[in-house]
């Protein structure tokens, strides 16, 4: 018999894989969607999406610039007071 961590992994394995060729077939049905009347939903939605992704990366390079330059200003901060 699989021991608990084996069977969880297994598990974890199988609902990535599905989950992985869930959006495969939603990508591709979206796809021939497009060529529909639904095309300018279909349209919004994927550029929603994309500005939601893109707004997410520019506030993770500039909190990444926050830290780098609290790290470079301030580093007598980061030094314990004891030692």
């Amino acid at each position: 018999m699989l021991n608990e961590n084996t069977l969880d992994q297994l598990t974890q394995m199988m609902d990535t894989l599905a989950t992985r060729s869930m959006r495969r077939r939603l990508t591709r049905a979206g796809d021939l969607l497009c060529w529909t009347p639904l095309a300018p939903m279909i349209r919004a939605a994927r550029r929603a999406r994309i500005v939601a992704q893109t707004r997410e990366l520019r506030m993770q390079q500039h909190a990444a610039e926050l830290c780098e330059e609290v790290r470079r200003e301030h580093a007598d901060l980061l030094i314990p007071a004891w030692s």
